[in-house]
Order: structure tokens, then sequence, then C-alpha cells
């Protein structure tokens, strides 16, 4: 178990763990609260983490608190969320169930909303600052001996710049190349850049290599480096990789469905809070824009699931309010909890599964 203990003696990992919650999830409940004061709704508390509290300051009707579980936070509006027999501002205009649905709905949808804005901001700030990202170089990083690239005398460290006169911008477009020309013994001219000079090479890929190590006998990188966008290229970067991030999560249980029925290897990774510790402190090691881009992801990740309809999600009560409006009527308040209090045991348990999962994986197990 030393394995997953030592995940945790990290301070400041630790530390950016929590400062990325916080962050999140107080731009989400920020959405809830600014949506529900513009609505005309009466915000009794604005709550970072969850009690038992350590310290409150009111300023006018609302109360700002701070609690000692750090992870979270919560918008508490009158009426919302109560599901007695005799409801706490029943009747009063203010309150939540005195609004019409279509204001609910907008009160509810808000927080994730503002997941999304969050996302789109930090990611246009990690692009536009310089993000890591290909430069469209390809460079040789080993060659093999006795191999044809080594004959035709192609070093570590070469910049591969078009085959054939074909431009080479990644690792795969030369590799679909000479295994094309491999069987017809055919003779490729390589222009390369060697300590930024030019220089032509020409070499015979082989037919039939040995294990491992492909036509030519090299193996390629493509080159990383921190590239700076203006402002407007990085925004439209940004909402490019929001809708990528979206359209993964809404495969995920599909392909996770495919490949339980297929009993293939190679499933998706579904991480939990540690899983998720644990990257937060590699991430951080590759620069600031690396780190924003984590945040952005986790932004949009917590928007998607809490949009699900799902009881206990901001989805599942969003859903209740939809019906509610459908039918004419509200269900039974009473009815509703016991519903959000299943889905909540649900919730809690898939954590508990996926956490124990993250804690095999820390200990490779």
């Amino acid at each position: 178990m030393t394995g997953i203990f030592s995940i945790f003696t990290d301070l400041r990992t630790l530390v950016l763990f929590i400062a990325t919650f916080t962050l999140i999830v107080a731009v989400h409940e920020f959405g809830h609260f600014a949506a529900a004061r513009l609505l005309g709704m009466k915000v009794l508390e604005f709550a970072f983490g969850f009690p038992p509290r350590l310290a409150g300051i009111r300023r006018g009707e609302t109360e700002y608190t701070i609690n000692w579980i750090p992870f979270g936070g919560f918008v508490r509006i009158l009426g919302q969320d109560d599901f007695s027999i005799k409801q706490i501002g029943e009747g009063d205009p203010r309150a939540f169930t005195s609004k019409p649905w279509w204001a609910q709905a907008l009160v509810l949808a808000a927080g994730v909303f503002m997941n999304f804005v969050l996302a789109v901001f930090i990611l246009t700030i990690a692009f536009a600052t310089g993000s890591t990202a290909p430069t469209g170089d390809v460079r040789v990083f080993d060659v093999r001996p006795a191999s044809p690239a080594a004959m035709a005398g192609i070093l570590v460290g070469d910049i591969v710049v078009d085959v054939d006169g074909a431009p080479i911008h990644t690792a795969r477009a030369m590799v679909t190349i000479t295994n094309r020309a491999a069987p017809k013994s055919q003779e490729l001219t390589i222009d390369i850049l060697r300590d930024g000079k030019p220089l032509a090479i020409k070499a015979i890929p082989r037919a039939e290599p040995p294990a491992g190590e492909g036509p030519l006998g090299v193996q390629l990188e493509e080159v990383q480096a921190p590239i700076s966008v203006p402002i407007p290229q990085a925004f439209s970067q940004a909402t490019g990789l929001t809708g990528e991030v979206v359209g993964q999560i809404l495969a995920l249980p599909g392909q996770l469905i495919s490949q339980r029925a297929t009993n293939a290897g190679g499933a998706p990774v579904v991480g939990g809070p540690i899983e998720i510790f644990r990257v937060t402190g590699q991430v951080a090691q590759f620069g600031i824009p690396t780190f924003l881009k984590l945040v952005g992801v986790l932004s949009v990740n917590l928007g998607v699931i809490n949009i699900i309809p799902f009881p206990g999600l901001d989805g599942g009560r969003l859903f209740f309010v939809l019906l509610g409006a459908l039918l004419r009527r509200r269900l039974s308040p009473q009815v509703e909890a016991a519903i959000h209090a299943v889905g909540f045991v649900l919730l809690l348990g898939l954590l508990v599964i996926v956490s124990i999962s993250d804690i095999r994986r820390a200990v490779g197990g």
C-alpha cells in the first residue's frame, strides 16, 4: 500500500488539486447564484466546501460560508431542494418553487453553462500563452544498426522534410510512404535538415525488416514545443477542444458497453478523484499552459456529468422541472426527494468503485 500513500505526500500536488476543484466548483455554483439573483430568487447561502462550518459572513440576505471539507460547495436558494411536508418559503414570491418552470430550469442549467465558460476561457489562455503542441517537424530519434537508414547515412537528430517530394509533418505520413515503397524495393529520396543545413539522402526500404524495426529501420518523433497563437485563434482552438472533450465523454458509455460485450482489452480508463489527483501532479510538471489545459478539461467533465438527467445531479433536478412543466403540476416533493436520495446513494457507490479501481491502478494491482 506504500504506492497509494506516497501519492498524497506531495504537498504541491495537494494544493493544486484542492485549488483546481475549488475553482471549478465555485464557478459552477456562481452560475446558480447569479442566475437565481437575476431571476429574483432569494439566495440563503453560498458555501465553499461542505459542513461542518469553519467561518461565515453575512452580506445582505445571503450568508457566505467556508466549511471544513474543502471539496465542492453549494448554493442554497429559498425553497429549492426543500422536500418537507411543510415547505419553507412556500408561497413566497422569491422562492425557487414560486418561479415559473423556465426560470427554475435556467437556474439549474446555469452552473453547467458556467463550467463551459470557464473551460473555454482557461483553454484560450493556455493556447494563447504557449501550449505544448506538435510543430510539424518530424525528427529521427533512433537508427537501427545495419538498416537501410544507417547505410544511407541518416543520423539521430535529423529532421525529415519530405520524401520523394511529399512533405512530412507527421511520423505516420513517412511510415505510410515507406510501407508503400518497401514491397517494390523502390528507392526513396529523403530530404532532411541536419544542423539547419539541407541534405538529400537516398535509401531503399526493405520488404521484410526484422521485428520492430520497420522498412527503413528508423524511429521517429513529432517535435513538440510551446506554441502561442493570437487570441482569436486560441479561442477557436479552445472551443474546438471543448467540443472534442464533450464528444469523448458522450461516446464513453458506448465504448465501455462495446468493450464489455466483446471482452476486448483496451477499455477506456475511467478515473475518480484519486486518479485525477495523480494526473494533476504529473501534468503540473509540464508547465502552466499544460496544467491550464487539464483544468479546462476537468471543467468540461464536471459540466457534462452534472447535466446528465440522473437523480441527485443538476440534470436530474432539471428533468423533474421539465416533467412538471409538461404535466402542468409539480410532482410530489417527497417522491422527488426519495428518488434523489436513491440517486445520491448510487453515485456514492459508483465513486467508491471508481476510487478502488484508482487505488489498484496506483499500486500496480
